[in-house]
């Protein structure tokens, strides 16, 4: 930082890498009319406007508070645009988005207090002082499954997705067209249309297909295995397809606006090197 620089002018998680810039755009397009709003009065003005609307978006992200909010509006007629603001997984297939990589093989919600006890009872997790997390013996045999699918190719991972949940049908879907772009798992019931499909990226659908199998000498129930498949997905501790190293973030729409003036960001679990979210964890 430079030591003309203001301390808390800088907001480096909505610059450098972290810099949207679609936002930023639209930010630099607002200084320029400003700056001609004001020159029809005085040029020296406009100058002052524009350079520090420019420093502004170069120092913090954006200089319009709220841009992540009207941004994606105010360009979305622009073809295109959805992917813009939202990256590769605003992919579409057959006219429908998938989410970010936050698709499951269970598709039902399972109450989390009694799905605890009962993964604690069957020792797919201990406790550990005030920390719970899964026992050595499910972590073992969850790593040996994710090792045994990350080798298989994606359309052999979508066929063993189909089997064990409650989807009667899968496909691969590959964003752009490129075999070695970004992949994901889509399953649907027999005669679903796209809209009703269920999305998983291949890193997910890695964790939750390995979760299941590795969950199934501790659990007779189908459900509980499924749901404890989704939920473990918040221990990982590396990629299940590409064995790097995941980064806890926040679930940020664009550079950084929340969705309300009093909600916080979720916390998430993601691969840089992948681009997917393993995980979002609930907000308290």
């Amino acid at each position: 930082m430079s030591p003309s620089t203001p301390i808390g002018l800088r907001r480096s998680e909505h610059t450098g890498e972290n810099r949207c810039w679609p936002c930023t755009a639209v930010n630099v397009a607002v200084v320029a009319v400003a700056a001609a709003a004001v020159s029809i009065a005085s040029l020296p003005a406009a100058a002052v406007v524009s350079a520090a609307g420019l420093a502004l978006v170069w120092l913090r992200g954006y200089v319009v508070p709220g841009t992540p909010r009207f941004a994606p509006l105010l360009v979305a007629p622009i073809p295109g645009s959805e992917a813009l603001f939202h990256g590769a997984d605003a992919a579409t297939d057959g006219g429908r988005a998938p989410a970010a990589g936050s698709g499951s093989l269970d598709p039902d919600d399972v109450d989390g207090e009694a799905l605890l006890d009962r993964l604690l009872a069957a020792g797919v997790l201990g406790v550990d002082g005030d920390a719970v997390a899964p026992t050595d013996e499910y972590r073992d045999r969850w790593n040996a499954e994710m090792a045994r699918l990350r080798i298989r190719e994606t359309e052999a991972i979508a066929d063993v997705a189909r089997e064990i949940s409650p989807a009667t049908e899968s496909r691969v879907v590959r964003g752009d067209g490129d075999a070695d772009g970004d992949e994901w798992v889509a399953l649907s019931a027999a005669g679903a249309n796209t809209v009703d499909e269920t999305w998983l990226r291949r890193p997910v659908a890695i964790a939750e297909i390995a979760g299941y199998r590795a969950a199934e000498p501790f659990l007779s129930d189908e459900s509980f295995r499924l749901a404890a498949a989704r939920t473990n997905r918040m221990f990982l501790d590396a990629c299940p397809d590409c064995e790097g190293d995941l980064k806890r973030g926040v679930d940020l729409p664009c550079c950084g606006g929340y969705t309300g003036p009093d909600e916080e960001p979720a916390e998430t679990l993601a691969c840089p090197d992948c681009g997917v979210r393993l995980f979002t964890f609930p907000r308290e």
